[in-house]
This record gives C-alpha cells, sequence and structure tokens, in this order.
C-alpha cells in the first residue's frame, strides 16, 4: 500500500504555493501520492500518512493563516510524521546567519513537534500582487524572484525518504 502525503500551505501571493506544487511533483515523480492544498482548504488529515507544511514568511513571522492551520490541527499534526518548508527573502542568499534567522522564523512550526526535515527557500517579492499594509509601501520596489528551483527539487527529493517506511 503506497503513503499518502499532503503539502498543505500558506501563501500570501501565491509564490508559496507554487513551491508546494514543485515539491509535490518531486514527491510524486518518485511514486508518492500527494495532495497540495491551501491551509484554509484542508478540512480533514486522517487520510494522510505524512504531512508537508509550508509558508512564506512575512514580517518576520508565519502567515496568520499558516498559524491558524496549527493551532486548529494542532492534536492531529503532532500524531503524524512532519516537514516544514519556508519561503521568505531573508534565504535569497543562503549563508549561516540567514539560516539562523529563517529557523527563527520556524519557530511555531518547530514548537509543535521536530520535523522529518526543514526546507528553507529564497522568496518573491512582486509588487503587483502584495495585499495589506504590504501594498502600499512596497509598490515602488522592483519585483525579485529569490526562489532557488534546484535547491527546491533537492529538498523535495530528498523527502520521501525522510519519512517513516
Amino acid at each position: 500500500m503506497s503513503k499518502k502525503y499532503l503539502i498543505a500551505y500558506g501563501t500570501a501571493a501565491g509564490s508559496t504555493a507554487e513551491v508546494a506544487e514543485a515539491v509535490g511533483e518531486e514527491l510524486r515523480k518518485g511514486g508518492v501520492e500527494v495532495d497540495v492544498q491551501a491551509v484554509e482548504a484542508v478540512r480533514d488529515l486522517s487520510a494522510y500518512d505524512g504531512i508537508v507544511i509550508g509558508s512564506a514568511v512575512r514580517a518576520f513571522h508565519l502567515l496568520p493563516s499558516t498559524r491558524k492551520f496549527i493551532r486548529k490541527n494542532k492534536k492531529a499534526l503532532q500524531a503524524k510524521p512532519l516537514a516544514y518548508f519556508l519561503v521568505c527573502m531573508t534565504m535569497g542568499e543562503d549563508t549561516p546567519e540567514n539560516v539562523q534567522k529563517a529557523t527563527k522564523f520556524a519557530k511555531p512550526l518547530l514548537a509543535l513537534k521536530e520535523p522529518v526535515s526543514l526546507g528553507l527557500f529564497g522568496g518573491c517579492m512582486d509588487p503587483e500582487k502584495l495585499t495589506g499594509m504590504f501594498a502600499k509601501t512596497m509598490r515602488s520596489q522592483p519585483k525579485e524572484d529569490k526562489r532557488d528551483w534546484e535547491a527546491i527539487q533537492a529538498w523535495s527529493q530528498g523527502l520521501a525518504s525522510k519519512f517513516p517506511a
């Protein structure tokens, strides 16, 4: 019987959704059954053998939708093997200092349960897609895409083997 995994992601402007889809595609290539859903759309975790939670980071914090998902599903999540990934501009450059900073952003996830793996990836900032307080202040900034698709692919390819057999 094959294992089934959920990739639940919180996104504000769509770039984390794109990373979640890429992670799901790599897992599928490895023969794993995967559902990829926004955290707001997840209704039931019981069908999954493992869960990957991904989130964008805004103002040095996980998105509110991701934090709500964690609170709402705490017991069910703690009963499953988990992996996490973050998408943030801090990881636009993969340095020990930036890894340390980005790992701090994952604190609510790490407090939930020790993951089988933590992926820290550069983010994407498209002023045209921003909403809320960021929209006005960032409109004059150029679009930046710091996502390293090779690093995302490599992390994803090794992910299935890190979940318990």
